[in-house]
């Protein structure tokens, strides 16, 4: 007999099989889920690879409150490069107002399915109304620098 010989390896599966099969799938599923913003990273991460762009640290900021609504600041550095924001959520959408190291840089809030653009003013500040809830990435472009991309955050 050959030493790679596996008795049974070249028979079609049976309802033994697909019954040991199904509860393998049933056992990863519970301790070793998929995540389920997978197809959000590959994408995130062919983007990057498209642009030749560089890719932010995410910084979480303390929680901070403005008129009673819910705020959250988060800051993205790169080499030279932080970018700052702060949500302010309602209903449906988010105001992201923002600050970035490089006057005039443009700034891309990139939802699910929409993206919004800014230009900085001269101190770097930005603003962006209605962007809609869920995961959001920002692309910065400034002139002579490669565009930065940042991860993924929830607002």
């Amino acid at each position: 007999m050959p030493e790679d010989f596996v008795p049974g390896a070249d028979e079609l599966l049976d309802a033994t099989d697909e019954r040991i099969l199904n509860r393998l799938a049933s056992l990863y599923s519970a301790i070793d889920p998929v995540p389920s913003d997978l197809l959000e990273r590959i994408d995130f991460s062919l983007a990057v690879a498209e642009l030749e762009a560089d890719i932010a640290e995410l910084t979480r900021g303390e929680l901070v409150g403005v008129r009673g609504e819910a705020t959250d600041s988060v800051t993205f550095t790169s080499g030279s490069l932080s970018l700052m924001v702060t949500t302010v959520v309602s209903a449906h959408h988010v105001r992201i107002d923002g600050w970035v190291t490089s006057a005039g840089a443009e700034v891309d809030a990139v939802a699910e399915g929409v993206t919004r653009t800014v230009v900085a003013d001269e101190a770097g500040r930005f603003s962006l109304d209605d962007v809609p809830r869920g995961h959001v990435h920002f692309v910065v472009r400034r002139e002579g620098y490669r565009p930065v991309i940042t991860p993924s955050m929830e607002v």
